[in-house]
């Protein structure tokens, strides 16, 4: 599955016209019973989520995660001459296909369609359209969310999680919200 996008490591290339004709590669191999397997995966993953948080997490993650797939498959908007951080793609594609690669435990049990859709929204949003994985709105514990002010992007929780390997906080473009 990472075989285009280390391709194009290894040819230095920061294309955002090509990095999305990859991802649309890989988005039509999901199909629309992978997308409902993984609606399903995301709303029995937010069973420790108490109250309304819980619904609205699960709109956010099958609109904005599984949903969106859809939109890498059809998008044509032309991003001809526009490239991307070479050297954070380098490090997401290294995070992403070592996540994708570590054996299964019983605590995560993200199928093979969940990885596959997980790894092309995070390519898409960071490096494609240059928005944070989480969009705006995306609400966190503490009535925080995702907020973006004066063409910068901000995530409450992006500290917290900047130093787990299995997080996509450290490539995603939006910063850290201070709040008190």
């Amino acid at each position: 599955m990472f075989a285009k996008f280390n391709e194009m490591i290894e040819n230095k290339d920061n294309s955002k016209m090509l990095l999305l004709e990859n991802l649309k590669e890989l988005a039509r191999t999901i199909s629309i019973f992978d997308q409902m397997k993984v609606t399903g995966e995301l709303r029995a993953n937010l069973n420790d989520i108490q109250g309304p948080l819980k619904e609205e997490f699960f709109k956010v993650y099958a609109k904005d995660f599984v949903v969106r797939i859809t939109e890498v498959r059809d998008n044509d908007d032309d991003f001809i001459g526009q490239s991307f951080d070479f050297d954070e793609f380098v490090k997401s594609v290294v995070n992403l296909e070592t996540n994708y690669n570590e054996p299964v435990d019983e605590e995560d049990s993200s199928s093979e369609e969940f990885k596959r859709i997980y790894t092309a929204i995070c390519l898409y949003t960071t490096f494609v359209l240059d928005e944070p994985i989480h969009p705006v709105g995306t609400k966190f514990p503490g009535h925080l969310e995702v907020e973006y002010h004066d063409g910068i992007y901000y995530c409450p929780v992006k500290k917290n999680n900047e130093d787990n390997p299995r997080a996509v906080c450290q490539f995603c473009i939006a910063e850290q919200l201070e709040y008190d």
